[in-house]
């Protein structure tokens, strides 16, 4: 989950390809948020490979049933035959060799801590299985980006499989082995993963170079037991002039905000508020307040665009972060500060975390999917006289309306994948073991822990088939509206900027987001500053090679 790191590495240039310009790229990504998936949506995993061979059973009376239908229509008529000894022919899988690695070993660098926890759970099965003897490297997040390229660009390499931060694949390629003939010939479900994730994720200039493990991306929460209280939706009404609900805007957004925040001894959800309450609250502190400006910065510009934004002009690489719309985006984001918690530009994710679910003084929220399957035993009730029962309702992050249009997306985060060394001594292997870890069975294991298999991962889902999973929903039933949320929201996703410098650009977004709601610099001047600053970070990177970088990052098999 990304709450462990973000960008946290320069990354550095290097040699690129030239790809197309900015109008295949547009096409790309308009048939990308419309759903089109591309040459891998539809793939599916390779049929087991079959052999026909006779087999003798013996068929007891039980079994030897037999319906045949007499010729009045709809009746039929059961007859049971005596056991016999009968010869059937039958048409088996193939048996796959036993431990076809026997004695291979394998290393893998990983996130310490709970994410390295499924690598522990399947150690054993992986020897089973493939006779892999599977060493696990543990990292902290801080050391992954720099052991795992120096490990990668060893001969051969130290590590054959490497978890890594998506936002470093401009210098993880030349190092990472290309998956797409091996998903090809065995596939554990690449048409199971979602396109955000397939696309802005795994994939780069076009191929296939990792495999999610973390799907992080954003939701917007809010209290559902405080929208639903018929008395506060009544009065909502009166005073706004339509429905309280999950907003679908920015503006509705800036309205109930406005509405839900009180002083202590108000009344709210028809009961004595006992502490002040807030409306809305960002998680402002610098470091990793671009994302919360993002949320709004996407939808605004793609009203102002007419559709899909871009970071920067494709053709001429000039930064696009401090147009009239993207000023109009951090103004709303600074005057809805007026309705959050004192401290509010203090806030990170333990902070606001703390202050939406425990302290439960906040109405509306975005944070990664950690509240979606934690809320059960996390959410307390409101701060009243006599709460209700604690709901907690989810959504997808709010857009802009225009011309009677919803411009509206998701932002996939930069998160965990796995990718394999191209230097391995035996990338097969490693492939094998991949292949094992992503196998739904197991990748549910994953992203359900804890669970007996799994006691731990971090990992969110990031699949059709965990998202729709009956054993999820039926083990952990609170979890059922959050996965229909989240998978809403996923039908429209954005990528987080992943070229090198991505680390220096959004710092310096950072930085000027964190002056403008500090109140020492007006939106405009702050954002300029930023573009001029995201105009040099350029220029010292090479325009024409950050260009063909960022042609790469919007890359999918639809169009290239």
């Amino acid at each position: 989950m990304s709450r462990k790191i973000g960008f946290n590495r320069k990354i550095s240039r290097r040699e690129a390809i030239s790809t197309a310009g900015k109008i295949a790229i547009s096409a790309v990504v308009a048939g990308v948020v419309a759903g089109v998936g591309g040459y891998y949506a539809g793939s599916a995993a390779a049929a087991p490979t079959t052999v026909e061979r006779t087999v003798t059973h013996t068929v007891t009376a039980a079994e030897r049933t037999v319906t045949t239908t007499v010729t009045a229509p709809g009746v039929t008529a059961t007859v049971t035959a005596p056991a016999a000894t009968v010869t059937v022919t039958k048409t088996v899988a193939a048996p796959v060799a036993a431990r076809p690695y026997e004695g291979v070993k394998l290393t893998v660098l990983c996130h310490t801590g709970v994410q390295a926890g499924p690598w522990h759970a399947y150690k054993e099965d992986i020897k089973n299985l493939y006779g892999i003897d599977l060493e696990v490297v543990e990292a902290p997040p801080e050391e992954l980006y720099s052991k795992g390229l120096l490990g990668l660009k060893s001969k051969p390499a130290d590590y054959d499989l490497v978890q890594f931060n998506s936002a470093w694949i401009g210098d993880f390629e030349p190092y990472l082995q290309p998956l797409d003939e091996y998903v090809q010939k065995a596939d554990p479900g690449w048409g199971d993963v979602l396109p955000g994730f397939r696309l802005f994720r795994s994939m780069w200039a076009g191929k296939i170079y990792s495999w999610t493990l973390d799907g992080d991306t954003f939701m917007f929460y809010y209290r559902k037991d405080l929208f639903d209280h018929p008395e506060e939706k009544e009065e909502f009404r009166k005073r706004y002039g339509y429905e309280l609900g999950p907003p679908k805007t920015w503006d509705q957004v800036r309205d109930i905000a406005e509405f839900f925040t009180r002083k202590a001894g108000d009344r709210l959800a028809g009961s004595k508020l006992l502490k002040d309450f807030y409306g809305y609250a960002d998680q402002a502190k610098r470091g990793r307040v671009y994302y919360w400006y993002l949320f709004r910065w996407i939808p605004y510009r793609a009203a102002e665009e007419g559709g899909i934004p871009h970071y920067f002009d494709p053709d001429t690489m000039k930064p696009l972060i401090n147009t009239p719309a993207s000023v109009k985006a951090l103004e709303a984001m600074r005057d809805i500060l007026k309705f959050s918690p004192p401290g509010v530009l203090g806030f990170e994710w333990t902070e606001l975390f703390t202050a939406a679910m425990s302290d439960s003084v906040i109405a509306m929220w975005i944070h990664w999917p950690d509240e979606g399957d934690r809320f059960q035993d996390k959410l307390q009730p409101l701060p009243v006289e006599n709460p209700p029962k604690p709901q907690l309702g989810f959504a997808p992050t709010p857009g802009v309306e225009k011309d009677g249009k919803l411009y509206r997306y998701t932002l996939i985060d930069t998160a965990w994948e796995l990718g394999i060394a191209k230097n391995s001594r035996n990338p097969e292997a490693a492939y094998a073991v991949l292949y094992f870890l992503m196998r739904s069975d197991n990748a549910l294991e994953r992203v359900m822990a804890p669970t007996a298999k799994v006691p731990s991962s971090n990992h969110d889902p990031y699949a059709y088939s965990q998202f729709y999973s009956p054993r999820w929903r039926a083990e952990k039933p609170w979890v059922g509206p959050f996965l229909d949320a989240e998978l809403e929201a996923l039908k429209n996703p954005y990528p987080l900027l992943r070229i090198p410098g991505g680390f220096e650009y959004l710092d310096a977004l950072d930085l000027a987001v964190s002056e403008c709601l500090a109140g020492a610099k007006d939106a405009k001047s702050a954002l300029d500053e930023a573009a001029a600053k995201w105009e040099e970070i350029t220029d010292r990177l090479g325009r024409e090679r950050q260009k063909e970088f960022y042609h790469k990052m919007w890359m999918v098999p639809l169009v290239f």
